[in-house]
């Protein structure tokens, strides 16, 4: 088994919370050799004969391995597996969960131009084929599915319909999964994969061909201003942002977005009301998934510390590795409003904000006292990117109502957890 781990300078440059693409591709085989210890396990207690499937994904691998990569790199895979994994230990065990195995293997099958035949599990009436779409499936629980030479054909009441060529063509029957295309970037927009739930808030159903539309237009404008004025994080996200998950708006004043620690390259999110907004969102969940990456090679807190912290962002006290997380995630929020200053009027005082926020965050982990090494090299090199932006000229004005939001925030996060601020205490059980 492969140990991962990484040179110096690339630890340092995603320590400083901007990693580049190279970085990015690295988090990605990391997370993709997670993704196959996670599947082994499952057939590994696989509820019967587990050799056809092995077969299948075996034979895949060896076909066509940067095809089979691809598939089994997929998002939605370690959302999937970390949800059919917790199933494992169930008595009985979730067999539905365990079987989307089969759709999977059937994919990766198909890309590599083997020939195979499952039985995929049907969820809520559709059939889903990872990465292409969804069969509707009407009452049953489970449908034959064959592929040779490349195509898929799912059988239904005994009549098979054939995935079209272009799986993102509609046909009778078939449900593409819709690709969102921003030129720099393209990701897709999972509104029907059984497994794309877990965020704070349920995911969407089915959008309308209007929404998505009004989904893929603004993803467009998003992408050109970050590649017009946030190139670096353009780049990043280009190469490790590859799945949205609209999420069901529960207030219409407010936007919401969350990301997964098991699901790389991937977040969920109600529709944003900017392009900005959508900016400022990609890179927020972005850091998430790359920190989260990360730290499956990487100890970088004490986890017998059970401290409780001020998280200069929420009212609720948070863990020190759950600190860390925010103040990576607004380094990139930090950096992404110092470039939008001369596009987006609120820019400046949104920049003046996160990096306090950065910056007060930063200094309690420094001082806890409860970092490894590792953790300690990652947050000095967090620490000069925290003081950049410090360094950076701001308006007075937007400096000064960045201080007393943060004081205000400090004020209620007091009152209501009755703790005092800059003393830690014992989390509770």
């Amino acid at each position: 088994m492969t140990v991962y781990s990484l040179a110096p300078a690339m630890f340092d440059r995603i320590g400083s919370g901007l990693g580049g693409a190279a970085a990015v591709n690295r988090l990605t085989e990391v997370r993709r050799s997670r993704h196959l210890i996670m599947l082994r396990r499952l057939l590994t207690h696989w509820p019967g004969d587990s050799e056809p499937l092995r077969d299948v994904l075996e034979r895949s691998r060896i076909a066509a391995p940067d095809r089979f990569a691809d598939v089994v790199s997929a998002p939605m895979v370690g959302g999937w597996a970390a949800i059919a994994g917790r199933g494992v230990t169930r008595d009985p065990a979730d067999v539905q969960a365990m079987g989307h195995l089969a759709a999977i293997a059937l994919v990766a099958a198909a890309a590599a131009e083997i020939d195979a035949s499952v039985r995929i599990p049907v969820h809520h009436g559709a059939a889903m084929l990872p990465g292409l779409g969804a069969v509707v499936a009407g009452g049953h629980h489970e449908l034959e599915a064959t592929t040779s030479h490349g195509r898929i054909v799912v059988f239904v009441d005994g009549a098979g319909l054939e995935v079209p060529a272009d799986p993102a063509g509609e046909a009778r029957g078939w449900l593409p999964l819709r690709k969102l295309d921003g030129g720099t970037s393209r990701v897709d927009l999972e509104d029907l994969h059984p497994y794309r739930h877990g965020h704070h808030t349920p995911p969407a159903g089915r959008l309308s061909t209007e929404d998505a539309k009004r989904w893929e237009a603004l993803f467009g404008e998003t992408c050109q201003l970050l590649t017009d004025h946030v190139a670096p994080r353009a780049v990043e996200l280009s190469a490790g942002m590859s799945s949205l998950v609209p999420l069901h708006r529960v207030n219409p004043d407010a936007a919401q977005s969350a990301s997964l620690r098991h699901v790389f390259g991937a977040c969920g999110l109600t529709q944003p009301l900017s392009a900005h907004d959508f900016a400022v969102t990609l890179v927020h969940e972005f850091q998430h998934s790359k920190l989260s990456a990360f730290l499956d090679m990487y100890q970088l807190t004490d986890p017998r510390d059970r401290r409780l912290h001020f998280a200069p962002w929420r009212v609720d006290p948070r863990p020190l590795a759950g600190l860390l997380q925010g103040v990576y995630a607004f380094a990139g929020v930090a950096d992404t409003w110092r470039s939008l200053r001369d596009e987006v009027t609120e820019a400046e005082l949104r920049f003046a904000e996160s990096r306090l926020q950065v910056d007060r965050g930063l200094t309690a982990i420094e001082r806890s006292g409860s970092l490894t090494p590792d953790g300690v090299r990652f947050t000095a090199a967090l620490r000069r990117t925290a003081d950049e932006l410090l360094a950076e000229p701001v308006a007075p004005g937007a400096a000064r109502s960045a201080e007393r939001l943060l004081a205000d925030l400090k004020a209620g996060w007091e009152a209501r957890n009755t703790l005092d601020a800059d003393v830690t205490a014992p989390r509770r059980a």
